[in-house]
This record gives structure tokens, C-alpha cells and sequence, in this order.
């Protein structure tokens, strides 16, 4: 699940029941309540903060639909002329659905800027910093000309504030790690060092989507090295990724695509049927997956 704001992580957080309802539970609950309060009262003066919750909520919930739901939602208070906090607030979570999506890099960094022209440079505020790592992720993902060095001196004032929200650090971390390994592919102990930094400030959310990223950079980081033990980590981080219960499939293929790399050939040829089974993969993944292929049909002809 994806972290929600403080605000609403307080709310949710005060759902008690018996047995003690899991956070998914806690969040359904809010949920329900904020869209009857709606529902009921659509013209109330903080309307626009009730959508807001509710856009966070189902973010964090990350439920099929949600995402596509919490975006009209965040369209519907922007065009309630909200105050300028919660515009930007409102922009930063447009901007962060539309990483996936490459045709819409652009307008989403113009949507981080216009973000963070707002808030300020105050990065002790959760926003703040949100809008910081978002628009990085986004400059990384587009690659045009300049990007990567943008990207570089966000992350970078993240990092550096001591304020600075961990969730927000330990993606900035891990982007900075990305960043290493991609100027110099054999440079290990620096991009090491960061992703496990990022994963330590993450610790207390072990099914977050990057968590599952850290660790996948991590093994494709001890894969490379090839030191005494390396494969043997990687290995044992990668499994910890596919056992997690969550819906980024592109990570599970990413991380059971290493793994056919470095097992033996029965478990390998399985993971790569199973790779081959899911929809709707990144062409990247899929590019992969023909090349771990022809790999494994090399290490059996040996």
C-alpha cells in the first residue's frame, strides 16, 4: 500500500474495532464515512478537504479502479478553486498517478513545479518533499536532455534535509542509487550504500512498492558484483519480493526475471513461464524476459 498523508494516516489510525481491523480494513471504514458525509452534504465549506481525504485514501488503497477514481476526484477539486494548499496538494497527486503513463511525463513534471511554487521550499512539510521526489521519479522515467541532472539536485535536497519525511527520503535514496548505477554500472559500493540506507528508512512498511524496488535494485547490484555470497543474497532478496502480497506485477516479473537468471534450470524454467503468463507488462520486462530465455537455453546446452 502506498502512504498516506499525515492527516489521513491519523484518521485511519484511530479506527478500533474487535478483532483489530487490518490498515485495509481501517481504510474501507474512512472511506465509506467520508463519501456518506459527501454524499450528504456536497455543498459543506470543506468539501474540497473531504475529497482530498478521499482521493489519499483510495491511493492508499490501491484497489482495482482506485487510481482512476482518486484522478477524478483530484480534477474535481481543482476545479472547486481550493485554497493554494490543497491545490497543490491536489496537483502533487495527479503528478504522482502519471508516472506510469510516458505520454504524460511532461504535463505531470508541470504539474510538480507548479506544486512546489506554492508550497515553498520548506521540505520539513510532507508535500514539500513529495512534490520534490515525485517530479525527480517523473525526470528520471522521461530522460530528456538535462533530466537526470534535475532529477540529481531534487533528490539531493531531500536527502540533505534532516526534516525531511522518511518515506520521502528512502525514495530519494533509492532514486539516488539508480542514478550510480546507471552514470557507472560497475561503481557497487556507493549505489550499495544508498539502497540500503532507503531500505532501513523504509523498515516499518515492508510491503511498500519500494521496499519491493530497493530490494530488487539491491540483488541486481549483488548480481553484478558476483563476490563470495552475492548470488546467494540476491537470491534471498528477490524470493522475499515475489512472496509479497501486492499488485505491482512488474516488480514480481522484475524480481522472478533475476531470479531465472541465477537458479537452476527446473525453478527457472518455471519462473520464466510464469513471467510469460502475465498481461500487460512493461515492453522493457518483456525484452528481458527473451533474453533470460536464451540464456537458459545456453546454460543447457553446456
Amino acid at each position: 500500500m502506498v502512504i498516506l498523508s499525515p492527516i489521513m494516516s491519523y484518521i485511519v489510525d484511530k479506527e478500533v474495532g474487535f478483532p483489530v481491523p487490518s490498515e485495509k480494513e481501517k481504510i474501507n471504514k474512512v472511506l465509506k464515512r467520508y463519501k456518506s458525509i459527501l454524499k450528504q452534504h456536497a455543498e459543506r465549506s470543506d468539501s474540497a478537504e473531504i475529497m482530498f481525504g478521499i482521493a489519499d485514501l483510495l491511493v492508499g488503497r490501491n484497489a482495482p479502479g482506485d487510481h482512476v477514481e482518486a484522478m477524478k476526484t483530484y480534477d474535481q477539486i481543482l476545479l472547486k478553486n481550493p485554497p493554494e494548499y490543497l491545490k497543490a496538494r491536489a496537483l502533487i497527486g495527479k503528478a504522482e498517478l502519471l508516472i506510469g503513463i510516458p505520454e504524460e511525463f511532461g504535463n505531470a513534471i508541470s504539474l510538480c513545479e507548479k506544486a512546489r511554487e506554492i508550497l515553498g521550499k520548506n521540505l520539513s512539510e510532507f508535500f514539500a518533499a513529495k512534490a520534490l521526489v515525485v517530479e525527480a521519479e517523473l525526470r528520471l522515467a522521461r530522460r530528456e536532455k538535462g533530466d537526470w541532472a534535475s532529477a540529481l539536485e531534487l533528490l539531493n535536497r531531500v536527502v540533505k534535509e534532516k526534516d525531511a519525511h522518511w518515506y520521502f527520503r528512502g525514495r530519494a535514496l533509492l532514486s539516488k542509487a539508480e542514478i550510480i548505477l546507471y552514470r557507472d554500472p560497475n561503481d557497487f559500493s556507493p549505489a550499495l550504500k544508498l539502497v540500503d540506507l532507503s531500505l532501513k528508512e523504509l523498515t516499518s512498511r515492508p510491503d511498500d512498492y519500494f521496499v519491493g524496488k530497493g530490494k530488487i535494485v539491491k540483488a541486481e547490484i549483488l548480481m553484478k558484483r558476483a563476490k563470495s555470497g552475492d548470488l546467494q543474497r540476491a537470491e534471498k532478496l528477490l524470493t522475499e519480493v515475489v512472496k509479497i502480497e501486492f499488485e505491482y506485477q512488474d516488480l514480481v516479473a522484475r524480481a522472478k526475471l533475476n531470479l531465472a537468471d541465477i537458479v537452476s534450470h527446473p525453478k527457472a524454467s518455471k519462473l520464466l513461464k510464469e513471467v510469460h503468463e502475465m498481461e500487460g507488462l512493461d515492453p522493457y520486462l518483456i525484452e528481458k524476459a527473451s533474453l533470460v530465455e536464451k540464456a537458459l537455453g545456453d546454460r543447457k546446452k553446456k
